[in-house]
Protein backbone atom coordinates (compact mmCIF):
# COMPACT_ATOMS: atom_id res chain seq x y z
CA UNK A 1 0.00 0.00 0.00
CA UNK A 2 3.22 1.98 0.68
CA UNK A 3 4.25 1.67 -2.49
CA UNK A 4 0.91 2.62 -4.37
CA UNK A 5 0.70 5.34 -2.51
CA UNK A 6 4.26 6.39 -3.37
CA UNK A 7 3.72 5.63 -7.01
CA UNK A 8 0.04 7.28 -6.89
CA UNK A 9 2.18 11.15 -5.71
CA UNK A 10 4.86 10.63 -8.31
CA UNK A 11 1.93 10.45 -11.24
CA UNK A 12 0.40 13.39 -9.60
CA UNK A 13 3.82 15.33 -9.29
CA UNK A 14 4.15 14.59 -13.20
CA UNK A 15 1.00 15.07 -14.02
CA UNK A 16 1.23 18.52 -12.11
CA UNK A 17 4.74 19.41 -14.19
CA UNK A 18 3.40 18.53 -16.96
CA UNK A 19 -0.06 20.72 -16.97
CA UNK A 20 2.35 23.74 -15.78
CA UNK A 21 4.71 23.02 -18.57
CA UNK A 22 1.81 23.06 -21.01
CA UNK A 23 -0.13 26.05 -19.20
CA UNK A 24 3.39 27.83 -19.62
CA UNK A 25 3.80 26.91 -22.81
CA UNK A 26 0.54 28.53 -23.97
CA UNK A 27 1.63 31.89 -22.24
CA UNK A 28 5.18 31.65 -23.96
CA UNK A 29 3.72 30.85 -27.33
CA UNK A 30 0.23 31.08 -27.52
CA UNK A 31 -1.68 29.29 -30.69
CA UNK A 32 -3.04 30.70 -33.74
CA UNK A 33 -6.29 31.25 -32.69
CA UNK A 34 -5.03 33.40 -29.46
CA UNK A 35 -2.71 35.19 -31.83
CA UNK A 36 -5.00 36.01 -34.28
CA UNK A 37 -7.90 37.61 -31.18
CA UNK A 38 -9.10 41.32 -30.96
CA UNK A 39 -7.38 42.92 -28.05
CA UNK A 40 -9.78 44.96 -26.34
CA UNK A 41 -13.13 44.37 -28.31
CA UNK A 42 -14.93 45.68 -26.02
CA UNK A 43 -12.99 48.66 -25.11
CA UNK A 44 -12.76 49.63 -29.20
CA UNK A 45 -16.55 52.03 -29.62
CA UNK A 46 -15.92 53.88 -26.35
CA UNK A 47 -11.93 54.47 -27.27
CA UNK A 48 -13.20 55.55 -30.64
CA UNK A 49 -15.52 57.58 -29.04
CA UNK A 50 -12.72 59.34 -27.00
CA UNK A 51 -10.59 59.91 -30.06
CA UNK A 52 -13.63 61.36 -31.71
CA UNK A 53 -14.64 64.12 -28.71
CA UNK A 54 -11.00 64.63 -27.30
CA UNK A 55 -9.16 65.57 -30.76
CA UNK A 56 -11.65 68.12 -32.34
CA UNK A 57 -12.19 69.54 -28.61
CA UNK A 58 -8.37 70.34 -28.37
CA UNK A 59 -8.13 71.82 -31.92
CA UNK A 60 -11.01 73.95 -30.84
CA UNK A 61 -9.45 75.03 -27.18
CA UNK A 62 -5.56 75.57 -29.18
CA UNK A 63 -7.54 78.28 -31.61
CA UNK A 64 -9.07 79.96 -28.77
CA UNK A 65 -6.22 80.13 -26.42
CA UNK A 66 -3.48 79.79 -28.77
CA UNK A 67 -4.05 80.82 -32.32
CA UNK A 68 -6.20 83.75 -31.63
CA UNK A 69 -3.81 85.78 -28.99
CA UNK A 70 -0.90 85.08 -31.23
CA UNK A 71 -2.32 86.42 -34.28
CA UNK A 72 -4.41 89.49 -33.17
CA UNK A 73 -1.72 90.75 -30.06
CA UNK A 74 1.39 88.45 -30.85
CA UNK A 75 1.54 87.49 -27.90
CA UNK A 76 2.99 84.16 -27.32
CA UNK A 77 1.17 81.68 -25.63
CA UNK A 78 1.89 78.09 -26.88
CA UNK A 79 3.60 77.40 -23.27
CA UNK A 80 -0.21 76.71 -22.14
CA UNK A 81 -0.49 73.83 -24.25
CA UNK A 82 0.90 71.48 -22.16
CA UNK A 83 -0.95 71.72 -18.54
CA UNK A 84 -3.93 74.62 -19.95
CA UNK A 85 -4.82 73.46 -22.91
CA UNK A 86 -5.12 69.85 -22.17
CA UNK A 87 -6.49 70.54 -18.86
CA UNK A 88 -9.76 72.29 -20.58
CA UNK A 89 -9.92 69.27 -22.84
CA UNK A 90 -10.05 66.80 -20.18
CA UNK A 91 -13.30 67.90 -18.35
CA UNK A 92 -15.01 68.39 -21.20
CA UNK A 93 -14.22 64.64 -22.45
CA UNK A 94 -15.22 63.51 -18.78
CA UNK A 95 -19.10 65.00 -18.74
CA UNK A 96 -19.32 64.24 -22.43
CA UNK A 97 -18.33 60.37 -21.20
CA UNK A 98 -20.29 60.74 -18.42
CA UNK A 99 -23.51 62.09 -20.15
CA UNK A 100 -23.07 59.44 -23.09
CA UNK A 101 -23.15 56.68 -20.00
CA UNK A 102 -26.70 57.71 -19.60
CA UNK A 103 -28.10 58.45 -22.19
CA UNK A 104 -28.56 55.18 -23.58
CA UNK A 105 -31.01 54.42 -21.23
CA UNK A 106 -33.11 57.45 -21.50
CA UNK A 107 -33.12 56.00 -24.99
CA UNK A 108 -34.13 52.89 -24.39
CA UNK A 109 -36.81 53.88 -21.97
CA UNK A 110 -38.68 56.04 -25.10
CA UNK A 111 -38.18 53.22 -26.88
CA UNK A 112 -40.01 51.09 -24.62
CA UNK A 113 -42.36 53.89 -24.23
CA UNK A 114 -43.34 53.81 -27.97
CA UNK A 115 -43.47 50.34 -28.52
CA UNK A 116 -45.48 49.17 -25.31
CA UNK A 117 -43.17 46.42 -24.47
CA UNK A 118 -40.04 45.26 -23.17
CA UNK A 119 -40.00 42.05 -25.45
CA UNK A 120 -39.00 44.23 -28.77
CA UNK A 121 -35.30 44.53 -29.44
CA UNK A 122 -33.63 47.26 -29.72
CA UNK A 123 -31.46 48.16 -32.44
CA UNK A 124 -28.03 47.15 -32.97
CA UNK A 125 -26.86 50.44 -32.49
CA UNK A 126 -28.27 51.06 -29.44
CA UNK A 127 -27.37 47.44 -28.10
CA UNK A 128 -24.05 48.19 -29.12
CA UNK A 129 -24.03 51.73 -27.03
CA UNK A 130 -25.72 50.18 -23.99
CA UNK A 131 -22.78 47.33 -23.71
CA UNK A 132 -20.17 49.68 -23.76
CA UNK A 133 -21.73 52.10 -20.86
CA UNK A 134 -18.96 50.44 -18.43
CA UNK A 135 -16.30 51.44 -20.11
CA UNK A 136 -17.50 54.78 -20.79
CA UNK A 137 -17.69 55.41 -17.14
CA UNK A 138 -14.23 54.10 -16.27
CA UNK A 139 -12.98 56.30 -18.95
CA UNK A 140 -15.42 59.36 -17.88
CA UNK A 141 -13.40 58.66 -14.25
CA UNK A 142 -10.27 58.26 -15.79
CA UNK A 143 -10.55 61.78 -17.53
CA UNK A 144 -11.73 63.32 -14.42
CA UNK A 145 -9.11 62.24 -12.43
CA UNK A 146 -6.25 63.68 -15.05
CA UNK A 147 -8.02 67.11 -14.86
CA UNK A 148 -8.41 66.69 -10.94
CA UNK A 149 -4.02 66.31 -11.31
CA UNK A 150 -3.90 68.61 -13.55
CA UNK A 151 -5.54 71.38 -11.78
CA UNK A 152 -3.09 70.36 -8.63
CA UNK A 153 -0.50 71.35 -10.45
CA UNK A 154 -1.25 74.78 -11.44
CA UNK A 155 0.48 76.88 -8.96
CA UNK A 156 3.98 74.37 -9.51
CA UNK A 157 4.30 76.00 -13.07
CA UNK A 158 6.96 78.34 -13.43
CA UNK A 159 4.63 81.01 -15.26
CA UNK A 160 1.92 81.43 -12.71
CA UNK A 161 4.78 82.16 -10.16
CA UNK A 162 5.56 85.28 -12.64
CA UNK A 163 2.08 85.67 -13.19
CA UNK A 164 1.40 86.04 -9.18
CA UNK A 165 4.61 88.60 -8.92
CA UNK A 166 3.42 90.40 -11.77
CA UNK A 167 -0.10 90.93 -10.27
CA UNK A 168 1.38 91.34 -6.50
CA UNK A 169 3.30 94.44 -8.36
CA UNK A 170 0.68 95.99 -10.44
CA UNK A 171 -1.30 95.54 -6.96
CA UNK A 172 1.10 97.54 -5.28
CA UNK A 173 1.30 100.16 -8.50
CA UNK A 174 -2.30 100.55 -7.58
CA UNK A 175 -2.11 101.31 -4.09
CA UNK A 176 -4.54 98.18 -3.22
CA UNK A 177 -4.44 97.11 0.36
CA UNK A 178 -6.55 94.56 -0.17
CA UNK A 179 -7.56 92.64 -3.66
CA UNK A 180 -10.52 90.19 -1.75
CA UNK A 181 -13.12 89.93 -4.54
CA UNK A 182 -16.21 88.29 -2.84
CA UNK A 183 -17.71 86.81 -5.35
CA UNK A 184 -14.83 85.22 -6.89
CA UNK A 185 -14.32 83.59 -3.36
CA UNK A 186 -17.46 82.03 -2.79
CA UNK A 187 -17.31 80.90 -6.95
CA UNK A 188 -13.71 78.90 -6.20
CA UNK A 189 -14.91 77.55 -2.89
CA UNK A 190 -18.60 76.67 -4.45
CA UNK A 191 -17.29 74.96 -7.75
CA UNK A 192 -13.97 73.11 -6.12
CA UNK A 193 -16.09 71.42 -3.31
CA UNK A 194 -18.36 70.24 -6.31
CA UNK A 195 -15.57 68.95 -8.35
CA UNK A 196 -14.26 67.15 -5.05
CA UNK A 197 -17.56 65.25 -4.27
CA UNK A 198 -18.26 64.65 -8.19
CA UNK A 199 -14.97 62.99 -8.36
CA UNK A 200 -15.57 61.05 -5.05
CA UNK A 201 -19.44 59.29 -6.68
CA UNK A 202 -17.04 58.16 -10.04
CA UNK A 203 -14.54 56.89 -7.62
CA UNK A 204 -17.50 54.84 -5.83
CA UNK A 205 -19.06 53.82 -9.23
CA UNK A 206 -15.64 53.09 -10.77
CA UNK A 207 -15.08 50.72 -7.37
CA UNK A 208 -18.58 49.09 -7.79
CA UNK A 209 -18.12 48.20 -11.25
CA UNK A 210 -15.21 45.84 -10.32
CA UNK A 211 -16.91 42.41 -10.89
CA UNK A 212 -15.26 41.00 -7.62
CA UNK A 213 -17.32 44.34 -6.03
CA UNK A 214 -20.18 44.13 -8.19
CA UNK A 215 -21.00 40.30 -7.17
CA UNK A 216 -21.00 41.12 -3.96
CA UNK A 217 -23.61 43.61 -4.29
CA UNK A 218 -27.68 42.75 -4.75
CA UNK A 219 -29.05 43.62 -8.51
CA UNK A 220 -30.86 45.79 -6.32
CA UNK A 221 -28.49 48.10 -4.41
CA UNK A 222 -25.95 47.01 -8.22
CA UNK A 223 -28.96 49.25 -9.59
CA UNK A 224 -29.17 51.60 -6.71
CA UNK A 225 -25.44 52.86 -7.32
CA UNK A 226 -24.98 52.69 -10.47
CA UNK A 227 -28.23 54.64 -11.41
CA UNK A 228 -29.18 57.11 -8.66
CA UNK A 229 -25.39 58.08 -7.83
CA UNK A 230 -24.38 58.21 -11.13
CA UNK A 231 -27.03 60.58 -12.09
CA UNK A 232 -26.13 62.80 -8.93
CA UNK A 233 -22.63 62.74 -10.40
CA UNK A 234 -23.61 63.78 -13.70
CA UNK A 235 -25.66 66.74 -12.06
CA UNK A 236 -22.98 67.74 -9.28
CA UNK A 237 -20.40 67.76 -12.44
CA UNK A 238 -23.28 69.97 -14.62
CA UNK A 239 -23.39 72.11 -11.81
CA UNK A 240 -19.30 72.41 -10.91
CA UNK A 241 -18.95 73.52 -14.37
CA UNK A 242 -21.85 76.30 -14.09
CA UNK A 243 -20.64 77.46 -11.04
CA UNK A 244 -17.00 77.87 -12.53
CA UNK A 245 -19.05 79.59 -16.06
CA UNK A 246 -20.28 81.96 -13.09
CA UNK A 247 -20.90 85.44 -14.95
CA UNK A 248 -18.90 84.12 -17.83
CA UNK A 249 -22.05 83.01 -19.88
CA UNK A 250 -22.64 87.40 -20.86
CA UNK A 251 -19.54 88.33 -20.75
CA UNK A 252 -18.67 89.44 -24.49
CA UNK A 253 -14.77 88.88 -24.26
CA UNK A 254 -15.03 84.95 -23.65
CA UNK A 255 -16.24 84.90 -27.07
CA UNK A 256 -13.39 85.07 -28.90
CA UNK A 257 -13.91 84.93 -32.72
CA UNK A 258 -17.70 85.13 -31.95
CA UNK A 259 -17.09 81.14 -30.09
CA UNK A 260 -18.63 80.14 -27.39
CA UNK A 261 -15.99 78.72 -24.57
CA UNK A 262 -15.56 75.35 -23.74
CA UNK A 263 -17.00 75.12 -21.03
CA UNK A 264 -20.67 76.13 -22.63
CA UNK A 265 -19.95 73.22 -24.86
CA UNK A 266 -19.42 71.34 -21.89
CA UNK A 267 -22.63 71.63 -20.05
CA UNK A 268 -24.98 71.17 -23.10
CA UNK A 269 -25.13 67.74 -23.29
CA UNK A 270 -25.03 66.72 -19.83
CA UNK A 271 -28.15 69.34 -19.31
CA UNK A 272 -29.79 67.81 -22.20
CA UNK A 273 -29.70 64.21 -20.41
CA UNK A 274 -30.58 65.47 -17.07
CA UNK A 275 -33.83 67.66 -18.59
CA UNK A 276 -35.01 64.05 -19.95
CA UNK A 277 -34.51 61.88 -16.99
CA UNK A 278 -36.23 64.67 -15.08
CA UNK A 279 -39.35 64.29 -18.04
CA UNK A 280 -39.14 60.43 -17.49
CA UNK A 281 -39.55 60.88 -14.05
CA UNK A 282 -43.10 62.54 -14.44
CA UNK A 283 -45.60 59.73 -12.11
CA UNK A 284 -46.96 59.31 -15.70
CA UNK A 285 -44.27 58.25 -17.89
CA UNK A 286 -42.52 56.55 -14.53
CA UNK A 287 -45.53 54.23 -13.73
CA UNK A 288 -45.99 53.44 -17.27
CA UNK A 289 -42.19 52.65 -17.81
CA UNK A 290 -42.20 50.02 -14.65
CA UNK A 291 -45.20 48.30 -15.58
CA UNK A 292 -43.36 47.71 -19.15
CA UNK A 293 -40.09 46.54 -17.14
CA UNK A 294 -42.46 44.23 -15.10
CA UNK A 295 -43.55 42.52 -18.30
CA UNK A 296 -46.85 44.57 -19.32
CA UNK A 297 -47.13 44.85 -22.91
CA UNK A 298 -49.53 47.16 -24.52
CA UNK A 299 -49.92 45.04 -27.63
CA UNK A 300 -51.48 41.98 -25.98
CA UNK A 301 -53.74 44.13 -23.58
CA UNK A 302 -54.90 45.59 -26.82
CA UNK A 303 -55.53 42.38 -28.52
CA UNK A 304 -57.51 41.17 -25.20
CA UNK A 305 -59.58 44.56 -25.26
CA UNK A 306 -60.63 43.96 -28.64
CA UNK A 307 -61.75 40.22 -27.93
CA UNK A 308 -63.60 41.43 -25.02
CA UNK A 309 -65.53 43.71 -27.33
CA UNK A 310 -66.22 40.90 -29.87
CA UNK A 311 -67.60 38.97 -27.25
Amino acid sequence: NMDLQVTYTHKELAFFHLHQTHHFDEFEYPSDQHCKGDLFPKWHLPLKIVSISSLPIFIYTFLRDVVHPFVTTNENTFYKIPILVVNKVLPVVSITLLALVYLPGILAAGFQLHYGTKYKRFPPWLNGWMLSRKQLGLLSFFFASMHACYSLCYPMRRSYRYKLLNWAYQQVEQKKENAWIEHDVWRMEIYVSLGILGLALLAILAVTSIPSVSHSLTWREFHYIQSKMGYLALLLCTIHALVFAWNKWVDVNQFVWYTPPTFMIAVFLPIVVLLCKSVLLLPCLRKKIQKIRCGWDANTEMNKTQMTSRL
